[in-house]
């Protein structure tokens, strides 16, 4: 029986047939599958032929006569040994037990009548593959009672078996990498059989992780888990599931009992399952007692040779507090005696030795508690797919990518010398804006002036479309001459806030000059005459200027500062990526505030920010602010932020003339800084940092507040406080409506910003009025 078992292990996983129909005609392909098949027989199935091969031992024991002797032996796996275990049941008295080398079959069965010693228990003996030794296990039951209430005809007592050491033994002798394709060795990781977890992650737009909550009966941790889930599901759409003792010992684990070894099988499987669930990029919520650290810390270990992100949560409640609780009424039936051996009371609990998180259930609030988790899930990087880009609590940038479009160092003088040879395109001081914009990655994902396609997307839906891991074969989607004739036959997974055209505009002498010029490439040169970018493949297209400034301001009005600008244009406009061959400087004696995305996000980093909330002005700020600036921040460290920083943030760029210049802002902003919380007005600089934010003032009211959020976010900012009409003015006296009143209702930024499409997980601090006492 046993030969046969594993003679026909080897076959394992082998098709049906299909010649039905046919006849016996056989296909190339299918001889060569064939042949496929056979050279891999040695590798599949060895814990399939451990199994068969436990069963044939159960099935001798069975059949074996009281007092009788029997002896199994074998080898699985085909010749050598290879893929599977090799097992003897040695019988009562018998001393020595092996496989037998002279056989001349894979395994052998003998059966003697008498002999030994009749008080010595059963032995299993269970070797590893192509291994000469064995581990051996004795039933832990006596058999020197001759007058046993068994009344078992001759056959084993299955309470004699101990199936908790022979679980230990047959996993110790299963190899421990089995192999299910050939890509990947005997021994190496099966990833290489797999899709890759970073496209997985991307494409479900979250990581895989495990929060292994631990501690005793009652300490909340399945109430916990069910908030958490309840949260992530809901209001964030994330793929969760929760693994329970009420759901696994109503299957997987029904058949076992709550002895020390089953309890640690149950961790094992648990674990097991809770790994597979995390590398399929699920959330795994497990609420276990779990209550030996050894077991637990094997679990852990499991995770992290899978590169799976692991958290141990230690629920740590008093055991007075767990009695006081008691929902089940377990404790009361074990001070009535009732119930013994129970896991806090009379049978031990391993507290972990480094737990990731502690939770003190009865001094925290449920939701307290699974807010705690979910901060920890946020900053780790866990709600989102792409790789961590930033610091912990600081959000990636749009499209999971930092921009930075300066020419390295080293690669400087070729590159202006390369621009010295190509046509010259003139752009004006709100052009530069733009570009400095655009080149230190306030923009991202854009690293160029719009195409035509992507002005398309802005103007008529506030995002664009991107694909950063070319999940759908569109990771140049943005930077791509636009095509209106064919288009990919799946479109781009992601949508980014992008509502603000960022536009190079020409005159047809410009575009006559690129169009015949041999280069693909044209120098952005400023009025001075310097020399200050290079656009790459550029894509000439038409200014359609009236549909532009409806779409992006909605409202008919010649006299407006920026609607003006936008007219002076030319009548065509240029797309293209952008390579600054320098930072871009004003030498106005703000520089030192002017600071890249990327620099901003160290300042972030160096002050220990686990959450950043911008404030930006175009005025400057006075005690109204200061008060909404320090309320926000006091409001998130009641959210659970240990230390949440303040970005204020003076718009930099190009403003109408009656705003408060820039460098009379930065002046008063400093002052502000100086004062510190001593004064009314007054900003913490050790929890603020002040950097002055590029970008034009183009007064487009709901439109604009929505990239105002976005480019800040580029930067690391998870909130934005945004007040009444936000980028808001008046209409002037050419205005068909609202002349020298608000063009836009107060509450329309707000609202707007808050629904957004693309604006992903940022979160708005609104406000509408603040008064305060002058007296």
């Amino acid at each position: 029986f046993c030969h046969w078992l594993l003679t026909m292990a080897r076959y394992a996983y082998a098709p049906l047939s299909v010649e039905e129909g046919r006849g016996t005609r056989r296909l190339p392909h299918e001889a060569a599958a064939e042949a496929e098949r056979a050279s891999k027989v040695n590798e599949r199935m060895p814990m399939f032929v451990g199994i068969c091969v436990l069963v044939a031992i159960t099935f001798v024991l069975s059949r074996s006569p009281q007092g009788g002797n029997a002896v199994v032996s074998g080898k699985a796996g085909g010749p050598g040994g290879s893929g599977g275990a090799g097992v003897s049941t040695v019988p009562e008295g018998t001393a020595t037990v092996g496989s037998s080398s002279s056989s001349s079959h894979p395994s052998s069965v003998i059966a003697n009548a008498k002999g030994g010693d009749e008080n010595m228990p059963p032995v299993i003996q269970i070797s590893p593959p192509g291994s000469s030794t064995a581990t051996t296990i004795t039933a832990t039951s006596s058999f020197t009672d001759s007058s046993s209430s068994c009344d078992c005809e001759g056959k084993v007592d299955p309470a004699t078996i101990d199936l908790g050491s022979l679980r230990a033994a047959a996993l110790d002798a299963t190899p421990p990498h089995i192999i299910e394709c050939s890509a990947a060795s005997d021994g190496e990781s099966q990833s290489a059989c797999h899709l890759p977890a970073s496209t997985r992650y991307a494409a479900l737009k979250q990581k895989g992780a495990t929060l292994w909550m631990t501690g005793c009966s009652g300490a909340g941790k399945t109430t916990i888990a069910t908030a958490l889930e309840d949260r992530l599901v809901k209001e964030y759409g994330k793929h969760v599931y929760r693994l329970d003792g009420d759901n696994l010992r109503t299957g997987i684990n029904r058949d076992l009992t709550f002895s020390e070894a089953d309890r640690a099988e149950s961790v094992r499987r648990t674990g097991e399952i809770a790994t597979l669930f995390a590398d399929s990029g699920v959330i795994t919520l497990v609420g276990l007692i779990s209550p030996y650290r050894g077991d637990r810390d094997a679990v852990r270990k499991r995770h992290e040779d899978q590169g799976i992100p692991f958290y141990e949560i230690f629920l740590d409640v008093p055991v007075e507090e767990l009695k006081k609780r008691d929902p089940k009424g377990q404790y009361a039936r074990v001070e009535s005696g009732e119930l013994k051996h129970f896991t806090c009371i009379d049978d031990p609990y391993e507290p972990p030795a480094k737990p990731e998180i502690v939770l003190r259930t009865h001094e925290l609030a449920i939701e307290e508690s699974a807010d705690i988790l979910f901060r920890r899930l946020e900053m780790d990087g866990i709600l989102e797919g792409a790789p961590k880009l930033t610091p912990p609590g600081l959000p990636n940038p749009d499209g999971d990518e930092v921009i930075d479009l300066h020419v390295p160092q080293h690669l400087k003088a070729a590159k202006k010398l390369e621009a010295e040879g190509l046509p010259k395109v003139l752009i004006t001081d709100l052009d530069l804006n733009w570009l400095q914009v655009i080149g230190e990655g306030w923009a991202s994902p854009l690293k160029g002036f719009m195409r035509e396609g992507t002005l398309l997307e802005v103007l008529h839906f506030n995002s664009i479309l991107v694909d950063p891991f070319n999940l759908t074969e569109n990771k140049d989607i943005q930077s791509s001459t636009t095509n209106f004739e064919t288009f990919k036959q799946f479109r781009a997974p992601d949508r980014v806030s992008m509502s603000v055209p960022i536009t190079l505009s020409c005159t047809e002498y410009t575009k006559a000059a690129i169009e015949n010029s041999s280069q693909n490439a044209v120098a952005l040169t400023t009025q001075m005459g310097n020399i200050v970018a290079i656009l790459r493949n550029p894509e000439i297209y038409p200014n359609r200027k009236e549909e532009i400034v409806a779409r992006m301001f909605g409202v008919i009005d010649p006299g407006h500062p920026y609607i003006e600008q936008m007219y002076k244009g030319g009548d065509y406009l240029i797309g293209g990526e952008v390579e600054l061959l320098d930072r871009i400087r004003y030498n106005d004696g703000l520089d030192q505030w002017r600071k890249t995305s990327t620099e901003i996000m160290d300042e972030f980093k160096e002050k220990g920010a686990d959450t950043v909330y911008a404030f930006q002005t175009r005025n400057p700020t006075h005690a109204g602010h200061a008060y909404l600036m320090r309320s926000a921040g006091e409001n998130l460290k009641k959210e659970g932020y240990k230390n949440p920083v303040l970005w204020l943030s003076p718009l930099g760029g190009w403003t109408k003339e009656d705003d408060v210049p820039l460098d009379v802002r930065v002046k008063q902003h400093e002052e502000v800084l100086n004062s510190g919380l001593e004064h009314p007005g007054g900003l913490d600089p050790a929890t603020t940092v002040m950097a002055i934010w590029p970008s034009p003032m183009v007064y487009a009211g709901p439109t604009e507040v929505q990239f105002h959020a976005k480019s800040r976010r580029s930067a690391g900012a998870s909130y934005f406080v945004v007040g009444r009409d936000p980028a808001g003015m008046k209409g002037s006296h050419l205005a068909v409506e609202h002349q020298d009143d608000d063009l836009y209702d107060g509450d329309h930024g707000r609202y707007v910003l808050q629904n957004s499409p693309g604006i992903g997980s940022m979160k708005m601090l609104s406000f509408v009025k603040v008064m305060y006492d002058i007296s």
